[in-house]
């Protein structure tokens, strides 16, 4: 499997063809001939650089994990250092929701990758297709349940706590089910400078009702 800092043009144009097929059509929506289709090169040389569907599956939901996990536990040493006291519910969801909204906005383009990871949650059938997913990941999910766990939840709780927190997050940052056609556009998220702290404070409260 290529290496993503390696990636020629061709495979470049492949793998982000693949990344927005899955994120929008899902792992069992999307053949290796749509996404010759879609970027217009050979069954045959997709097959040469990636192989199979799965293999062009794995690397695209594994292709920007060391980025990602750099810029969460970036953000959460940041929140933990800045906080002026002892650790806080509020500042750990402040890093987990900030980081998400760096990466899902427009200087980043990872709008696709996002939506992909969230689909990844539903793949229960296909342990195999996303284990190097979950391993990868699994750093960053320690270093929350850790951080949650300075702020006095037993370590039940905050394994608990990072689940919530991940599943609110992932579900809204690419909006699943989009609050601006749900409201006729009442709620405007990207128009709205209020609306990450409204989503930080929502988590958080939720959250303090996991203390002992």
């Amino acid at each position: 499997m290529p290496i993503e800092s390696e990636l020629s043009d061709t495979q470049k144009n492949i793998i982000n063809e693949a990344e927005k097929l899955f994120a929008n059509r899902g792992y069992y929506g999307v053949s290796l001939r749509d996404i010759s289709g879609g970027c217009g090169i050979s069954l045959n040389l997709i097959r040469y650089h990636f192989g199979s569907k799965d293999d062009l599956f794995r690397f695209a939901i594994q292709r920007r994990t060391k980025t990602m996990n750099r810029i969460m536990l970036a953000s959460l040493n940041k929140n933990m250092q800045d906080s002026q006291s002892a650790p806080s519910i509020y500042s750990v969801v402040s890093a987990y929701v900030t980081a998400f909204d760096v990466l899902n906005s427009k200087k980043h383009k990872w709008r696709n990758y996002l939506k992909l990871l969230v689909h990844c949650d539903s793949l229960t059938d296909k342990p195999e297709l996303i284990k190097g997913l979950r391993e990868a990941y699994q750093t960053v999910f320690e270093s929350y349940v850790s951080a949650f766990e300075s702020c006095g939840l037993s370590k039940k709780n905050a394994n608990l706590a990072v689940y919530f927190m991940h599943t609110v997050v992932g579900q809204s940052a690419v909006e699943v089910y989009s609050i601006s056609h749900l409201s006729n556009n009442v709620c405007d998220p990207n128009n709205d400078p209020t609306h990450t702290e409204q989503k930080i404070r929502f988590i958080a409260n939720g959250l303090l009702t996991l203390t002992d």
